[in-house]
C-alpha cells in the first residue's frame, strides 16, 4: 500500500491528464490533496483519492507578491509546509522555495519513474517522451537521464 501523502501543483495534473494516466497518482500515493487554487487552475478532476483542501494562510501573500509564485504554488508550499506532505512541483523556482523551506519535493518525471518502478507504466522514459511531443517542457539532457534510470 502507497504510504507518502502528496500535494499535487496544476502542472502535474496537466501532464498526467494530457498523456491519459492521471488515475496513477490514486495507485501511488496513500492521500493525494489539492487545493482550490489548484482546481480552478486545473478544472474537474474525478478522482476518489483526491480531496480538495481550502488555504487561508498569511504565508499566501509572501509567495504571491514577494516571490511571484503563482497562487496553486503558493498553496501547495504553504499546505505542504504546514503539513508535511511531499510537493509534486515542476516550477523550479516554487521548487527551490518548497525545498528551502524543508519540504520533500519530486516533480511529474519523479511520478513517472515511481510509477516505472512499481510497475504501473511500462516505461517512465517513453512517457516523458510523450510528454515532451504534446509540449512538456523537458530538457534532452533531462531525458536521456531518465532513459539510464530504467530498472
Amino acid at each position: 500500500m502507497p504510504k507518502k501523502k502528496v500535494i499535487v501543483d496544476t502542472s502535474c495534473l496537466i501532464a498526467l491528464d494530457n498523456i491519459k494516466i492521471i488515475d496513477i497518482l490514486c495507485a501511488l500515493y496513500k492521500e493525494v490533496v489539492i487545493t482550490e487554487g489548484v482546481l480552478k487552475e486545473f478544472g474537474e478532476i474525478n478522482l476518489e483519492c483526491v480531496k480538495v483542501k481550502n488555504i487561508k494562510e498569511p504565508l499566501l501573500k509572501l509567495f504571491e507578491k514577494r516571490l511571484n509564485l503563482g497562487i496553486g504554488e503558493s498553496e501547495v508550499i504553504t499546505f505542504a509546509f504546514r503539513n508535511n506532505y511531499t510537493a509534486i512541483i515542476d516550477d523550479i523556482t516554487a521548487r527551490n522555495i518548497a525545498i528551502d523551506l524543508g519540504i520533500k519535493v519530486t516533480g511529474t518525471l519523479g511520478v513517472l519513474i515511481k510509477a516505472e518502478k512499481l510497475d504501473l507504466i511500462e516505461s517512465a522514459y517513453i512517457k516523458a517522451k510523450e510528454l515532451k511531443s504534446k509540449g512538456f517542457y523537458l530538457p534532452d539532457k533531462l531525458l536521456k537521464q531518465i532513459k539510464r534510470t530504467k530498472k
